[in-house]
């Protein structure tokens, strides 16, 4: 089993750690230190990527996100947000409080901070490079279709941003958690720039594997008129990140290896792919 390296230990002065997750791209510990736990996130070769993500940490300082409180090389030192996360709160209290959540940390996220935002923040159209090269490859079968839709609308969707900021980037039912005074913090982001509305198109997937919710239409309209009401923006632009955001999902999985035939989770990105494209082509939304 991994263990925390001694220097860390050392200059954190961590009197024990707990391996909480051994992912693709990092290790995560839960640590006693100084009377209270934090969590030490060690990225792997592969996490590198989610280095944006820790310069957003700092930028938010702890308003809406766990406070990033040390980095030594491509490991950091975390605030401990609690191991509650929202999709537990979800199968108790149903999907519109699980909602109230995600609308409540998200005006913590986006408020107006103190500092410039971070240079390493990425913008949206690198983000999307992955459902553009989709578009490119996969010819005139119905993914192809799909990725060649979803990547004029992300198109127009970037030639028309408005309020660009630093975003989270990857919330989700998982990456909300709340600790023991009952807050709500975000954990793990990208670390992006641009549109906020984009910041919700990965709950309309979420939670993972909970296919019933996930494609039901009615759950899909009720999100988009809510967070439309939010951002005081169209249902049809939020609707169009989310099927954005759901092929490019279906990309990076391709990418990663997985098979069009016998992958749940891609047929369940895609499903809702379809869902959402059908809503935002025939207007039901606005």
């Amino acid at each position: 089993m991994p263990e925390l390296p001694v220097a860390l230990t050392e200059a954190w002065s961590i009197d024990k750690a707990e391996l909480v997750a051994d992912t693709p791209s990092s290790l995560v510990f839960r640590v006693w230190r100084r009377g209270s736990t934090n969590i030490v996130k060690s990225l792997k070769p592969a996490g590198h990527g989610e280095l944006p993500g820790l310069d957003f940490l700092e930028w938010r300082q702890g308003l809406g996100a766990v406070r990033l409180i040390d980095r030594i090389g491509h490991s950091s030192l975390l605030e401990d947000g609690g191991a509650r996360t929202l999709r537990e709160h979800l199968d108790r209290w149903g999907d519109e409080e699980a909602t109230d959540v995600v609308l409540r940390v998200l005006g913590k996220l986006h408020a107006p901070g103190g500092r410039t935002a971070p240079e390493a923040l990425v913008p949206l159209d690198r983000h999307f490079k992955s459902l553009f090269l989709l578009a490119e490859t996969s010819g005139s079968s119905e993914l192809g279709t799909l990725a060649s839709w979803a990547a004029r609308i992300a198109r127009g969707l970037l030639s028309e941003q408005l309020g660009q900021r630093p975003l989270h980037g990857d919330l989700h039912h998982e990456n909300l958690v709340q600790d023991a005074s009952g807050e709500w913090r975000a954990i793990d982001p990208q670390g992006l720039y641009g549109d906020p509305v984009y910041d919700v198109a990965n709950v309309f997937g979420n939670p993972q594997g909970n296919e019933t919710l996930v494609l039901d239409r009615l759950r899909i309209m009720r999100l988009t008129e809510r967070f439309a009401a939010h951002f005081g923006c169209s249902g049809r632009k939020v609707l169009s990140y989310a099927a954005v955001h759901a092929m490019l999902s279906v990309a990076w999985m391709l990418e990663d290896g997985a098979s069009l035939a016998g992958d749940a989770r891609l047929a369940e990105r895609l499903a809702f792919a379809r869902i959402a494209r059908s809503l935002v082509v025939e207007h039901f939304v606005d």
